[in-house]
């Protein structure tokens, strides 16, 4: 319904989609009525401005409602820069304007990849079906795409936070939606590998919200957004949080991370302790890390049995060489032969990883030139044509026009 001020407002109750409604210039009236009342539907009134960031960021789909006159690419990239939220455009004025100008409009709409055009007013039946169609393209566009990536060790010691840390970084550096959830919940490493060595907010504080309803809104208030557009969930930052974080809040959490993020990291303890078990039977492929030592290669011969024993596909396991070419390390090829296992990836020894991690800036963002970070990048690359990432590559959103004579 309209309140006083002529925004829309809340009406029914939430069922299949959020909905949020912009309204710009004088377009109010060109909604229908029935709008509001559905039970499907929950609009929310945004004016815009700073001030309503969160509404728009916490949203299924856009419904934009602007004159057919207006600078309308102008307007969807301000919408742009707070939401990734599909946007559907209702446009209002002359109808034969509109229809005369019709292939300009296309063309605009699909170059601000729009999920939908509606050229107002039509039946709220109609106005309805676009909006849910848009979320659940969103939807099922997120659950292909989104990708799991366990980072774990069966020691201490092997690298594998720092792994995590410069392999999540650099996933976001390719315009992907990436979160990064540190599971060694009694002493995980990845705040301070981030320079985040007190977060406000950490996995000890996300498990307590997952005991209640945990949805998309919830959870991001409680990551940390780091400098490089990673989206984190810090360790607990005392021991005994940990012991209070349990599988069933772990499962809740990775179920909701999977509906907003193209990737999720996941940071394991060296161990295969209760939150390790959970996040792999969620997890989509691991990398299993080893140093040239004859401690770590015992231990990552037991884990791989380990991990045959539970079922994990074998084809979504990498193992991993870091620090290959260390003083009296084993080579590539002598660790593939202990392990029984060919190493898919190797990382050198390189003196910035110890340097970034003392100074809280990951190693690909100090010096994207080392011999490290090249090889984060070349494992990068290679995980995004194994785990179909789009990455740069825009990503393609279907385009229906409906045109009313």
């Amino acid at each position: 319904m309209v309140g006083s001020n002529g925004n829309l407002v809340n009406g029914g109750a939430p069922s299949r989609g959020r909905v949020v409604v912009l309204v710009s210039g004088n377009a109010r009236a060109s909604l229908p009525s029935d709008l509001a009342g559905r039970r499907d539907l929950v609009l929310r009134s945004y004016t815009g401005g700073p001030d309503n960031r969160t509404p728009v960021e916490s949203v299924d789909v856009v419904l934009h409602v602007t004159e057919a006159d207006a600078p309308v690419s102008r307007e969807i990239a301000a919408l742009r820069e707070q939401t990734d939220a599909p946007i559907v455009l209702g446009l209002v004025g002359d109808r034969e304007g509109i229809v005369g100008d019709r292939e300009a409009l296309v063309d605009e709409a699909l170059e601000a990849e729009l999920s939908d055009l509606l050229l107002l007013p039509q039946p709220g039946n109609v106005v309805a079906f676009a909006l849910r169609k848009a979320a659940r393209g969103r939807a099922s566009g997120q659950a292909k795409s989104s990708r799991v990536i366990m980072v774990s060790s069966t020691k201490g010691g092997t690298g594998k936070s720092s792994l995590a840390v410069n392999l999540a970084v650099s996933l976001a550096a390719k315009h992907l939606r990436t979160l990064l959830i540190d599971l060694d919940v009694q002493f995980g490493d990845v705040g301070i590998i981030l320079g985040l060595e007190r977060p406000q907010q950490t996995l000890h504080d996300l498990a307590h919200a997952a005991a209640a309803d945990l949805d998309r809104e919830k959870l991001r208030g409680f990551v940390v957004t780091h400098e490089s557009g990673l989206h984190v969930v810090p360790a607990p930052l005392r021991p005994e949080d940990g012991e209070a974080i349990d599988a069933a809040r772990i499962a809740t959490i990775l179920q909701t991370a999977r509906g907003m993020y193209d990737v999720i990291v996941i940071d394991t303890a060296p161990l295969f302790d209760g939150p390790m078990l959970t996040a792999l039977d969620r997890s989509d492929h691991i990398l299993l890390v080893s140093t040239p030592d004859v401690p770590s290669m015992k231990n990552i011969r037991l884990a791989l049995q380990t991990l045959d024993l539970l079922g994990f596909p074998v084809d979504r396991i990498s193992l991993v060489s870091n620090r290959s070419g260390m003083a009296g390390g084993a080579s590539p090829h002598e660790i593939a032969e202990t392990i029984g296992r060919k190493i898919k990836y190797t990382l050198p020894e390189d003196s910035v990883v110890p340097t970034s991690i003392n100074s809280g800036i990951p190693a690909t963002i100090m010096k994207p030139k080392s011999r490290f970070a090249g090889a984060v990048s070349e494992l990068v690359a290679d995980l995004m044509t194994n785990e179909g990432l789009a990455g740069e590559r825009k990503r393609e959103r279907k385009f229906l026009t409906r045109v009313t004579e």
